[in-house]
Order: structure tokens, then C-alpha cells, then sequence
């Protein structure tokens, strides 16, 4: 029995060494990655909705919205709230309003909702407008992508998921940045072969 119990000591105190041994090399690592900006991600993930106080705030100030297009049947496989990624921080308790206008405090006028995507009968420039009522052109011009040159011309939505379970803005991964100049630039040039 005592052999027993020393065998069962040292193989805890083995995957004590162990596991302490790769948390310690694990930190070292991710807090060495420079590619990481961990403020960032930080603020990230701490705003996003981690209680029922939190989500009974959201689900009251967006309560109209969700009514109405639950009824419709429009929130299809999202959950309403909590896929508009980091956008659920406090400052953002209005979220569906922030971003597609007011029509949800008085869902009866002819205000039209202001729509993310190529379909919308919104400009892309107005869409966009909208977006950069708190993304902010200036921090946007520190990406190594050419929001200048393209944001009157395209939508946001055209590149960024916007209902996500994460920040949708975070960034697009490089494979799909060329995938996505591919797909705007070849039908530009096949619509200019035509001419």
C-alpha cells in the first residue's frame, strides 16, 4: 500500500513538473508573439457579454428588433445579441440601432433600415458612413489594406462577416484578402472586355 501511495505522489508531482513547465514555456511564447497585439485582444474579450445582467440590458434596448424579425423569421441561425461579436460592450447596448438605424423605436414609419451588402438600395458610401461612426478612418488607415481607395466604391460587408461571434473586424485572414481582390478585380476586368 505505501509503494502504491509513493508511486501515486511521484506521478502527481511528474504532471505537476510538467504541466508547470509548459504553461511557463506557453506564456514565454505568446507573450514574445509581436504578431499578437494582446491589448487589443484584450479589450476584445473582455467586451464581450459575459452575464444575464449584461444580456437583459441588450435584449431591452434591442427588444423591437428582435420581436419583429423573430416573427419573420429574418433570425434564421444567428442569435441576435450575441453574434454581433465585440460590439456587445457596454457602450454598444444599442447595437442593432447603431448600425441599421433607428427604425426599431418606431417600427410603423416609412424609416427604411439601413442594410450591409451589395442588394442594399443604400449607396455603398452611406453604408460605410454608417461603419465609420465608430471605426475611424484614421485607425483604419494603420491596416495594411487599402480602405481609402475602396470604401466609396465597396461596403464594409463586402469583405467583413458582420454578425460573428468574434470582432468581424479584427482582420481577414491573408489567404482571403487575395481571394477577395480576385473575386472584385476579375469581374472588373471581364465587364471591361465586354465594352
Amino acid at each position: 500500500m505505501a509503494k502504491l501511495r509513493r508511486f501515486s505522489s511521484v506521478i502527481i508531482l511528474s504532471l505537476f513538473v510538467l504541466f508547470s513547465s509548459y504553461a511557463s514555456y506557453a506564456q514565454e511564447n505568446i507573450t514574445s508573439n509581436k504578431s499578437i497585439n494582446h491589448e487589443e485582444t484584450d479589450q476584445i474579450f473582455s467586451s464581450q457579454v459575459n452575464s444575464d445582467d449584461e444580456m437583459a440590458i441588450l435584449v431591452k434596448e434591442n427588444k423591437r428588433c428582435i420581436r419583429c424579425h423573430k416573427k419573420q423569421r429574418l433570425l434564421k441561425d444567428i442569435e441576435p445579441i450575441k453574434s454581433v461579436g465585440a460590439h456587445t460592450s457596454r457602450k454598444f447596448y444599442n447595437n442593432c440601432t447603431a448600425c441599421h438605424g433607428n427604425k426599431g423605436a418606431h417600427p410603423r414609419d416609412n424609416a427604411s433600415i439601413i442594410s450591409f451588402s451589395e442588394h442594399s438600395n443604400i449607396s455603398a458610401l452611406s453604408q460605410n458612413e454608417q461603419c465609420l461612426t465608430c471605426h475611424l478612418p484614421k485607425d483604419l488607415r494603420q491596416t495594411e489594406w487599402t480602405h481609402d481607395v475602396h470604401y466609396k466604391q465597396i461596403n464594409c460587408a463586402s469583405c467583413h462577416s458582420l454578425h460573428t461571434d468574434v470582432d468581424p473586424v479584427i482582420g481577414i485572414e491573408e489567404k482571403s484578402r487575395i481571394q477577395l481582390c480576385i473575386d472584385c478585380h476579375t469581374e472588373d476586368q471581364a465587364l471591361e472586355g465586354d465594352q
